[in-house]
């Protein structure tokens, strides 16, 4: 049975040019996690306010809700590896530029803002094209599999980039894991030499850009079940998934602790995460997600309202870790089930809109939060996204054979 569950990840990786990207954006990843810990941790020594926190972490991925549906039409449109080759020429630049002005001692919490919007519009961009390459580097059959673990690395990284960011601001400082990540763009840069896609059938160019952005609209909300599924983990997104990003404000303000502590709840929802990815990928099929979707946003808000309530950093450690598998489990299967169900010349306008929606709410919802919490302290925000999340949870649990019919038929 285990060697069953394998078998579809090593079908995947067998596609030589999904092998490649893997091996590139795997490091490139643990690269970015690093430098988000960083940034955030930077945003609380430079002002020790939750409000600032969560500016910093609501420019670094607010422009998913205006930039990605925009780059979803050219992802469409266009070639789709130079499209990425050049986001990753930026973004290295940017993250070169943010580590000279920690380097020398020059950087304010104006700057580190400015900065985290360049890079958060630079990330928007680059989203749709991300997301949408995935089919292109694989055969039809693995892509459950690929895309699930696409999700894997990405949470690996979650887990390794801040627990050795942790270890390097302690020793080194935040300068030297942003360094990190500037490095590490080239190794992804130079994959992408070694990667030759399959010449890709592009539809007819609409005749209008703004015509091309609402026919994505059209596609999802002309599916109930696909909109359904948006509705849900938009709503977890924008009630739920905040905590992630205000982590250094609760070791900062309510454990009045400092980077190792940062790093272990970090690391800890990162484990979370991989554990979770891993289940969805080593399946590799659809059915049956629609239903673990639902319970495991339960799950996610029974632990979240603990996580807000505790004071104990051990059992804090643990239901962040619970939280981190929850959530992952419904962000890895809802894309995974979305990408398995669309059509590929629709893929990078879809595709943009689920970033935007379920990766863009963070932003407004972290910003809210953190607002509230510079009033209310930490733990009554938290708690109060949370029981809307669960009113949201269950609303969306009367769209479940919809849902179902959708993605699982």
């Amino acid at each position: 049975m285990a060697a069953g569950k394998f078998s579809a990840l090593r079908s995947a990786f067998s596609n030589r040019n999904y092998a490649i990207y893997m091996c590139g954006n795997s490091i490139s990843l643990i690269g970015f996690w690093m430098q988000r810990l960083a940034v955030a941790w930077l945003a609380w020594i430079l002002t020790e306010s939750e409000f600032w926190v969560g500016a910093v972490a609501f420019v670094e991925i607010a422009p998913l809700i205006f930039v990605t549906p925009l780059f979803g039409v050219w992802a469409d449109r266009l070639d789709r590896k130079t499209m990425a080759v050049i986001a990753q020429l930026l973004m290295m630049l940017q993250a070169f530029i943010l580590f000279y002005l920690v380097w020398l001692d020059l950087l304010t919490i104006g700057l580190l803002f400015s900065l985290a919007l360049v890079e958060g519009v630079i990330q928007a961009a680059y989203q749709p094209v991300r997301l949408s390459i995935i089919p292109n580097l694989i055969k039809k059959e693995d892509l459950v599999a690929a895309s699930a673990f696409t999700a894997v690395a990405f949470n690996v990284a979650r887990f390794i980039g801040p627990a050795l960011a942790g270890g390097v601001m302690l020793v080194f400082g935040p300068a030297i894991a942003i360094l990190f990540n500037a490095v590490s763009y080239l190794l992804i840069l130079v994959a992408w030499f070694f990667i030759d896609l399959p010449e890709r059938i592009i539809g007819s160019e609409s005749k209008s850009f703004f015509r091309d952005i609402r026919d994505g609209y059209h596609y999802v909300v002309e599916k109930p079940g696909l909109l359904a599924m948006f509705v849900l983990l938009t709503v977890v997104s924008f009630f739920a998934r905040p905590v992630a990003f205000m982590l250094s404000a609760f070791v900062g303000g309510v454990y009045e602790a400092g980077e190792g502590t940062l790093a272990l709840f970090t690391s800890a929802m990162g484990v979370g995460a991989v554990l979770a990815g891993l289940r969805i990928s080593m399946d590799g099929q659809t059915r049956g997600l629609v239903r673990e979707i639902l319970w495991m946003t339960l799950v996610a808000i029974l632990t979240l309202i603990g996580f807000a309530s505790i004071k104990t950093v051990w059992i804090a450690t643990g239901l962040i870790l619970v939280f981190g598998y929850a959530i992952t489990i419904g962000s890895v299967a809802g894309q995974t089930l979305v990408q398995n169900s669309i059509d590929d010349h629709m893929r990078g306008r879809v595709l943009s809109l689920w970033a935007a929606f379920t990766r863009g709410a963070p932003a407004v919802g972290v910003l809210i939060i953190g607002w509230f919490a510079n009033i209310y302290g930490l733990m009554l925000p938290n708690i109060v996204a949370a029981l809307c999340c669960f009113i949201g949870l269950i609303l969306m649990i009367g769209k479940r054979q919809q849902m179902r019919e959708f993605f699982e038929s």
